[in-house]
């Protein structure tokens, strides 16, 4: 614990430490006040003691707990009692910030607000589904301003109540004009929504067409959004989705043939499952079936095996993975990561915990806590592997969120990136002979990261890193409304790391452009519209409730020539993509099998006053580009080909190659996508060959492929004495 401490002193300016450890000790005390709650078996506010409280603390319990009009009605009779306060005045405000929300655009989402195909409008910049309800806006408005005149905020306080002076103008329509001329911004931040860069997007792009539908077709779960897993479970041929949400149930929705989907989360057998942060699709038994891995960190994990027809039974204490936890631990699990380590044709675990031993805190957060492990999977029995792997030292009283397997050094062996929200922690580590993993001194980022995953953003072969920037909402304000420390302050910045062809990794924020760190919490990328550059989506918060900031939505970019340069232009401001509630699980995936990938995106915050409905942002952009989606089929290596390398060779009607890359993996963190390889290519007419490097065995063939078609690409193909091989 300590030397995370002191990293994040290390290497930060006194400022940014201080927004952090403020974000910190905000976040502390109210987990200390979560509850066990008997009847869901959740840990909520519930049943937390108002004992002692007084009208303040009370205020704050109740909305914390989403009780808004409780919490004004406190908030304000403390003030009319007591005086009002500089903290006073802030709560009260946001009270009434979250109960135009509810009043308005809460309100419309579960109230059939999907008839009019615009739910993207709804708490999204720009904001084009204005509250017809304003008073608690302009009153929230009238009360961050009475802070600005009549009292001396430090500068980084002072920013967050600007902005959410703004902000709450914008609700009304009231932005730029009614708000006072001393208080109004204008930076590039709201030339981006509001201003020439929106304008110029709309111009730039009017066939980037997508609609939030996730109402209409049943996918549209409520809660404090988390993890989201995409695949096809039962078999048939369209993905599913499961979600979940720390404060609530997981719920599983079946893909009706692309017309929709249908909760049948009791009849597939995880009905009762709560308080899960993440989930994973994956094979782990190598029987062709899809079985799903729960993360749940106020308990321990689950393992649910696919009884062969998409239901499921829990293995998790017979498979094992229970064996290493002590008697009275939780897991404290946030990322999950699949892959092959010792390539022996099944998948192996590596779990991410936050590990910080904290005896000195009361509640949940004293619990003693499991470190981060690795689990060698020994045909579908799993063993602690942590100390045999020389991961001891790495993993010790640390604290990591986002866990990755990739082959960065093309060597054969999946090598683990690891990536924690302490400056100087994430690492990078090299699998040595399948025995052992090393760090590797080349790569050294000292920002904090939340979730992170290997990726090949130029398609030159060498697998590139991306991590997600983690930073409290006082920095991140600053950064993005006000463009100030964007360079100074380390934290916040998603980024590109790009793998030279010495092994070196490169650090490109530039790539997403504008360069606004927002504290990306949950982010995954795909192709959105078939040119085979990947676009990212990065969905933005932290559990304080002031973190009022747009989700991120970036489309990549190529040269004349058609090459992928890595760099992505800033969508945000279109198709309602910059919902400014918190994002977390979000995965690209074609549900309705139409070719264009669609985007899901779980929405929804720490604290139970903080849930949102989640978005299925359906592509309704013309269908005028090229594509391949490739299913590996593993014999020798895991069944779903899980850590292979992919590389489409095609071909333009004016004989111009494209080529383009694909690791097979699930992406990112929160969001498990589909083991199903969606390849845009661009112009193309056909498809000369793909090549697939399998992961183990090491087979390396060219496979012919059908454009526009589902292609399933067997590795006993590859194995056949008389195939080539490179």
């Amino acid at each position: 614990m300590w030397s995370g401490i002191v990293n994040q002193m290390r290497y930060g300016t006194f400022q940014e430490n201080w927004n952090l450890g403020q974000c910190n000790l905000y976040w502390l005390k109210f987990m200390q006040k979560l509850t066990l709650d008997p009847a869901t078996g959740a840990y909520n506010f519930k049943n937390t003691s108002e004992q002692g409280l007084d009208l303040y603390e009370r205020g704050l319990l109740a909305f914390h707990r989403g009780d808004f009009p409780r919490a004004i009605s406190l908030l304000e009779r403390q003030i009319k009692e007591k005086g009002e306060s500089e903290s006073s005045l802030f709560w009260l405000a946001m009270s009434y910030m979250r109960q135009a929300e509810a009043d308005n655009c809460l309100a419309g989402l579960l109230d059939g607000g999907h008839a009019e195909h615009q739910m993207g409008a709804f708490c999204s910049l720009p904001l084009t589904r204005l509250h017809s309800k304003e008073q608690s806006s302009r009153q929230a408005a009238r009360l961050f301003q009475r802070i600005l005149d009549h009292y001396s905020p430090n500068a980084a306080d002072a920013r967050v109540y600007r902005w959410l002076l703004n902000f709450s103008y914008m609700t009304v329509g009231g932005y730029p004009s009614q708000v006072p001329p001393r208080y109004a911004i204008h930076t590039p931040f709201t030339e981006a929504f509001y201003g020439a860069g929106a304008e110029r997007a709309r111009r730039e792009f009017p066939d980037l067409v997508f609609v939030d539908r996730a109402s209409e077709l049943g996918a549209d779960n409520y809660g404090t959004g988390r993890g989201v897993a995409v695949e096809d479970f039962d078999n048939d041929g369209y993905l599913d989705l499961v979600v979940t949400g720390d404060l609530n149930r997981v719920r599983f929705y079946h893909n009706d043939a692309g017309k929709g989907f249908t909760d049948v989360t009791k009849q597939v057998g995880l009905d009762g499952l709560v308080q899960a942060f993440t989930l994973f699709a994956v094979d782990f038994n190598n029987d062709g079936w899809m079985d799903l891995f729960v993360v749940r960190p106020f308990g321990h994990y689950q393992l649910f095996q696919n009884r062969g027809d998409g239901t499921f039974v829990d293995v998790t204490e017979a498979s094992g993975l229970l064996d290493a936890l002590a008697p009275g631990q939780i897991a404290a699990s946030w990322i999950a990561a699949w892959g092959d380590v010792d390539n022996d044709g099944d998948l192996d675990l590596f779990i991410a915990n936050w590990g910080f031993r904290m005896p000195l805190l009361n509640g949940v957060m004293a619990k003693p806590r499991m470190d981060s492990k690795l689990f060698l999977n020994e045909g579908g029995h799993f063993r602690d592997a942590t100390a045999e792997f020389g991961l001891l030292p790495i993993v010790d009283d640390r604290y990591f969120i986002g866990a990755a397997f990739g082959d960065y050094d093309n060597d054969g062996r999946v090598d683990l990136y690891l990536t924690s929200p302490l400056r100087g922690t994430s690492v990078l580590l090299h699998n040595v002979g399948g025995r052992r993993f090393e760090p590797d001194p080349r790569m050294t980022r000292t920002e904090p990261g939340f979730t992170g995953t290997f990726v090949d953003v130029n398609h030159d072969g060498r697998l590139d890193l991306f991590q997600a920037g983690f930073g409290d909402a006082r920095t991140s304000i600053q950064q993005s409304v006000f463009g100030e420390h964007v360079d100074d302050y380390k934290t916040g910045h998603s980024t590109i790391l790009l793998q030279t062809p010495d092994g070196r990794f490169e650090e490109h924020n530039e790539f997403f452009e504008g360069n606004m760190p927002m504290g990306t919490m949950g982010a995954n990328f795909g192709d959105l519209n078939n040119d085979g550059c990947l676009d990212f989506y990065l969905g933005t918060g932290n559990p304080e409730p002031w973190f009022i900031l747009p989700n991120q939505m970036y489309l990549g970019e190529e040269d004349k020539d058609g090459h992928c340069t890595g760099r992505m232009r800033n969508v945000s401001m279109l198709n309602g993509f910059g919902n400014i509630q918190k994002g977390h699980g979000i995965v690209f995936f074609d549900f309705n099998n139409d070719g264009k990938q669609d985007v899901y995106s779980s929405l929804g915050g720490m604290w139970p006053n903080d849930k949102w409905v989640s978005q299925l942002f359906v592509n309704e952009g013309p269908d005028d580009r090229s594509w391949v989606k490739i299913r590996l089929r593993g014999r020798r290596s895991n069944s779903f080909g899980v850590g292979s390398q992919i590389t489409v060779h095609a071909v333009t009607a004016a004989g111009t190659s494209i080529i383009r890359t694909y690791n097979m993996d699930n992406k990112t963190g929160f969001g498990s996508a589909p083991y199903l390889a969606h390849v845009g290519l661009d112009r193309a007419v056909r498809i000369d060959r793909v090549r697939v490097k399998w992961l183990g065995s090491g087979c390396t063939a060219d496979y012919p492929a059908r454009i526009r078609e589902l292609n399933v690409l067997d590795e006993a193909d590859c194995l056949r004495p008389e195939v080539k091989r490179w």
